[in-house]
């Protein structure tokens, strides 16, 4: 077996070991412990033997915020079998789908996911054995009726090495598969580790537990995960997030960082809650998202709490930039906007996206990375980017959502942090509508926050705070921009909306 691939499975056999009765899980205020997880593991490898389940098959697992999933995650991480998350929030129809189009040889998931209309039906056509979990402090395993083997196929091919596939977060369209192996996973790890300590330290289970908010089928979600496992540190699962029962949890467990999409930070800053509440906080990590300025400073204002801009870009799993302390001490009233600097095993350049040159200081192109984590090779990704002098990274949107206005290029997140400055204005989003004349040109899409805004006294804001061709020609107000699972606006969904 591949070196690195024992090293994880030998890894998580060791945090296993260290407290066995300690809790591991919290979800909904019942501890899960780390023995539990163990037993559950043990009981799913057995059932995946006795289906026929081959060993390096890429198995289904059915990713929810809940102590099962994470029990069957552990399992397969001991095993070393390759994980094929399936993603159970969406529509019945689109998860049957996804069950028959991944031809996966085992899917494993909870009492909830077997009863949802059509599943066991699915697996049945894709030739998966189907095992069911159950419980929470303690769980219970066995094969589903009518699926205690594997079928026919065919299925997919074996993917020796590979530990995960990460999904794409489905912004732009259909969430994209990449296989992550061992021997990326195992130095992210390292790295994030190093990042927050300054070092790797001693395997000791960890006093103060990880508040996990992201979904496990978000890239965000599954690093946290796998990265609790591997620095042996108990987690709070929340499956979905509620400003009242996340601040809760900040007091009951008083953990020195937390991590909030841009969206949450927005909720908490339009919630009640007193600057006390968040005490414990040295700093609050924001990623996923582009963070406006504006509501960063509003933020760190009201709670006293930095806010560190990380940056991942969407090819890689792992952080590539970030903010560390120290430099949010020097540089945050000067680097307002930045996602921060590289980290250190990461080099990259901006490149003009036509003749791949590199551009200068401050110019606008398209982002490069290198890092032994990832790739030898500079690897070209979707964002636009520039690099200042002192080395801090500014994105300024994807390359796919420029709007082409008669040749002049519109980004809309510009756009978009300046409609968030306007009185009344809880989101926005920004999109390219064809026209006749220009070939495209802006609308904007506004998510009121209580009174709507004057469509008038909005336009002339933005008149006098963006140039003339990024104005949107149209305004359109909604109850809620669809969202995916992170909370990040979905733009398919959006131009679905609007008839595009």
């Amino acid at each position: 077996m591949n070196q690195t691939v024992s090293s994880i499975r030998g890894r998580t056999a060791r945090v296993l070991g260290l407290s066995p009765d300690s809790g591991a899980v919290e979800y909904e205020s019942e501890w899960t412990s780390w023995a539990a997880l163990a037993s559950a593991a043990t009981s799913i490898e057995a059932h995946l033997s006795q289906a026929g389940v081959g060993p390096h098959s890429p198995v289904g697992w059915v990713a929810r915020n809940r102590p099962a999933a994470v029990a069957v995650f552990v399992a397969l991480l001991l095993a070393g079998r390759p994980i094929a998350p399936l993603r159970p929030n969406q529509s019945p129809s689109g998860f049957c789908d996804e069950i028959r189009i991944q031809r996966l040889q085992a899917v494993i998931g909870d009492d909830q996911d077997w009863g949802i209309d059509g599943v066991v039906g699915a697996a049945r056509e894709a030739g998966s054995a189907g095992i069911r979990i159950s419980g929470a402090a303690s769980f219970t395993v066995d094969l589903v009726d009518g699926l205690t083997a594997i079928g026919p196929g065919p299925h997919r091919p074996d993917a020796p090495g590979m530990v995960i596939e990460r999904l794409s977060s489905g912004t732009t369209g259909p969430p994209k598969r990449i296989p992550v192996s061992a021997d990326v996973l195992l130095p992210a790890l390292r790295s994030a580790e190093a990042a927050a300590s300054g070092m790797e330290r001693p395997l000791t289970l960890k006093g103060s537990p990880g508040i996990i908010l992201s979904p496990f089928t978000h890239a965000g979600g599954i690093f946290r995960l796998l990265l609790s496992i591997y620095q042996a540190r108990p987690m709070v699962l929340f499956d979905r997030f509620t400003v009242d029962a996340w601040a809760d949890a900040v007091r009951r467990h008083k953990p020195k960082s937390a991590n909030l999409v841009p969206a949450m930070i927005r909720m908490i800053l339009a919630s009640d809650l007193p600057r006390g509440a968040l005490a414990s906080l040295k700093a609050v990590h924001s990623s996923t998202a582009p963070l406006d300025v504006q509501t960063q400073v509003e933020f760190e204002a009201r709670f006293g709490v930095p806010v560190l801009i990380d940056y991942g870009a969407a090819e890689f799993i792992g952080g590539v930039a970030g903010w560390s302390l120290s430099d949010h001490t020097r540089f945050a009233h000067l680097k307002r906007g930045s996602v921060g600097r590289p980290r250190p095993d990461v080099q990259m350049r901006v490149v003009d996206a036509q003749n791949g040159n590199s551009m200068d200081v401050g110019q606008t192109g398209q982002l490069e990375l290198k890092c032994p984590r990832f790739a030898r090779e500079l690897v070209r990704t979707t964002d636009l980017a520039s690099l200042d002098a002192d080395g801090f990274l500014y994105i300024h949107g994807r390359v796919d959502d420029a709007i082409n206005r008669g040749g002049f290029k519109v980004l809309p997140d510009d756009v978009v942090a300046v409609l968030r400055q306007f009185p009344g204005v809880g989101d926005a989003a920004v999109v390219g509508v064809p026209d006749e004349r220009l070939g495209q040109v802006p609308l904007a899409v506004i998510e009121a926050q209580g009174e709507r805004p004057d469509v008038e006294a909005l336009k002339a804001f933005a008149r006098e705070r963006l140039a003339a061709y990024q104005v949107p020609v149209e305004f359109r107000f909604v109850n809620a921009l669809p969202r995916t699972t992170t909370m990040k606006v979905s733009r398919p969904e959006l131009k679905a909306m609007l008839g595009l």
